[in-house]
């Protein structure tokens, strides 16, 4: 009786400390699987779930998840060729149009100024100046769809490095210098006499910066005002443009970069420049927010990672 007791006590031990193997071991495979999913997540790689076990349970899951990661590559895929399609098919139309758009742009711009020279009467001047407006309107929309067709296709070349990004405020603005003197707009410029640098993309941030001070002009031209400051603060550069136009409500604030969300602020163009600027700043790894009080003031600032000037 004492030896079945004695072999009945061994069995059970054994029968429990092989369960807790094969607890241990479920438990391993499941964490590995997860941390496969999630190096797979974070790395955006094409990869799968793979490993060796003999546990039914664990092969049917890996299965079922390599099942739905397979399907996943395959609507990816698809995806990305279909928007790389649409984006040279918006960029072939661009091209298309831009030719043609030069010519009537030159033809109104010589219309407008010989109504002007030969004194033409008011309302053919008028409507002259209004042609070569709306020109530059639809070639300033023009060019947006075919920046953002290069950006979206990955044919926008990003070349990081070092940049002096205070001359680069200061270049950008100059740039503006007759028209904000024509429209009799306060400026105020606070640029640091030293150097600040910043790892960037010099035509990409030129192209933020252009971005909104035109947005500036365009929505804030009422205020007659507008500021580029470039300052430090914890280990990071921030370049602020404002203006002192009517505002962005909350509301709009939340939306302002999305793509082609035009608001009440908009006079003219294809409501792309925000959206254009937003997508060019996380391309340089930097950070594009909105601040604004209605009826009081409007600040869009870049904020990016500080070097030493050195």
């Amino acid at each position: 009786m004492m030896i079945l007791f004695v072999v009945l006590s061994f069995v059970m031990v054994f029968i429990l400390i092989w369960q807790q193997i094969q607890h241990k071991k479920l438990v391993r495979e499941i964490d590995y699987i997860t941390s496969r999913l999630d190096t797979i997540s974070v790395i955006s790689e094409n990869g799968f779930v793979l490993i060796p076990t003999d546990n039914d349970s664990i092969k049917k899951l890996s299965a079922a998840l390599n099942k739905l990661l397979q399907d996943f590559y395959i609507k990816k895929s698809q995806f990305e060729q279909s928007k790389q399609a649409m984006a040279k098919v918006l960029t072939n139309i661009s091209h298309d149009i831009r030719t043609p758009l030069t010519v009537l742009k030159g033809n109104s711009e010589m219309l407008s100024n010989i109504t002007n020279t030969y004194s033409a009467s008011e309302n053919v001047h008028a409507m002259a100046v209004k042609i070569d407006q709306k020109a530059d309107d639809l070639i300033s929309t023009i060019n947006d769809y075919f920046t953002m067709s290069k950006i979206t296709s990955g044919d926008f070349s990003i070349k990081m490095k070092k940049e002096n990004i205070s001359r680069i405020c200061q270049d950008t603005i100059l740039d503006y210098y007759d028209l904000l003197e024509q429209k009799q707009f306060e400026v105020n410029i606070q640029i640091p006499d030293t150097p600040i640098f910043a790892y960037t993309d010099n035509e990409a941030l030129q192209r933020i910066l252009k971005n909104l001070i035109d947005n500036a002009i365009r929505h804030g031209g009422d205020g007659k005002y507008i500021s580029l400051r470039l300052t430090t603060s914890n280990g990071k550069n921030i370049i602020e443009i404002e203006d002192r136009g009517d505002g962005i409500s909350p509301q709009q604030q939340k939306q302002i970069f999305e793509r082609n969300y035009t608001t009440a602020r908009k006079t003219s163009g294809s409501g792309l420049g925000l959206s254009i600027s937003k997508c060019l700043a996380e391309q340089i790894r930097a950070d594009l927010e909105v601040y604004s009080v209605q009826n009081e003031q409007t600040i869009f600032s870049i904020i990016l990672k500080k070097l030493e000037n050195r």
